[in-house]
């Protein structure tokens, strides 16, 4: 005798003893698509290669995943992991081969396939700030009561470029007869290329601004950030109270090593005890 509590599935006939929206879970399992072709692009910029949506930097695994999950949210309201398998790019389009679990009336699905993106070649926002010569901020490397050496400059161009990090850029650099100005894409880059700077050959920095114009009803400004080198080098002496002090290293963030001419007693210097200094 037939269970009274049996169901029935209306689409396959088949005996069950739970239906999931008024199916068997083959059935309602079927008729879940979590990968469906939805028009899914993404822009790559064709001086620098790299991916965008929007104004924002991302790459095509984020933007796949992304979509698929909202897709999911808006058709069924749960969460869901996205896993790519294979990726493979075309001038114009690429192939993404994908994995897609989901949780949905506590059952667990899992789905295999594949889909193309739209790759849409344009040019980013960095890329078009870059040709267009932007900046908000300058550096200016100066040094104290002297002219930062060519060695100087050179190093502390390597140590501005080693400190950026994406999307900030340098738009361009000014030698001039007092230092070195660094044209600089944000106030945040400008700041972490000033600190870079004075923790490797010391000194100090400072920061103004001056309103630029104005861009949606706000003010917006350009910051000069002043990097002062101090007024000594290595092989320089200085007088320190009653003594003198032959510089042999300037170490990095924290002041000099030293060499007490009367005495040849080795000495360090903190950063405080040199800004009291005086070179003879």
């Amino acid at each position: 005798m037939r269970d009274k509590w049996t169901k029935f599935c209306p689409k396959c006939g088949t005996q069950t003893d739970e239906l999931f929206d008024s199916l068997c879970e083959d059935c309602f399992k079927r008729e879940i698509k979590l990968i469906e072709p939805t028009g899914i692009s993404v822009s790559i910029c064709r001086t620098c290669g790299c991916y965008f949506k929007g104004n924002e930097r991302t790459s095509i695994e984020a933007v796949v995943e992304a979509t698929i999950r909202k897709e999911i949210w808006k058709k069924y309201g749960c969460d869901s992991e996205v896993e790519i398998k294979e990726i493979k790019t075309g001038d114009k389009r690429a192939h993404v081969v994908l994995i897609v679990k989901a949780e949905l009336r506590g059952l667990q699905l899992t789905e295999n396939g594949e889909l193309e993106v739209v790759l849409k070649r344009e040019s980013c926002e960095r890329c078009n700030r870059i040709a267009g010569g932007y900046y908000a901020g300058i550096v200016q490397i100066r040094a104290d009561d002297r002219i930062p050496t060519d060695d100087e400059l050179a190093i502390a161009e390597k140590v501005a470029r080693s400190s950026l990090i994406e999307p900030d850029f340098i738009s361009k650099e000014v030698l001039l007869k007092e230092g070195l100005d660094i044209y600089v894409s944000s106030m945040d880059c400008g700041r972490m290329i000033s600190n870079a700077i004075v923790r490797r050959f010391g000194g100090s920095y400072s920061k103004s601004q001056k309103l630029y114009g104005r861009k949606d009803g706000r003010n917006v400004y350009r910051i000069s950030f002043s990097v002062r080198m101090p007024g000594f080098r290595v092989g320089d002496v200085l007088e320190v109270g009653d003594k003198r002090i032959s510089i042999a290293k300037l170490v990095e963030g924290r002041g000099i090593e030293g060499v007490d001419i009367d005495t040849d007693e080795r000495v360090f210097l903190s950063k405080r005890e040199t800004m009291k200094a005086k070179r003879v």
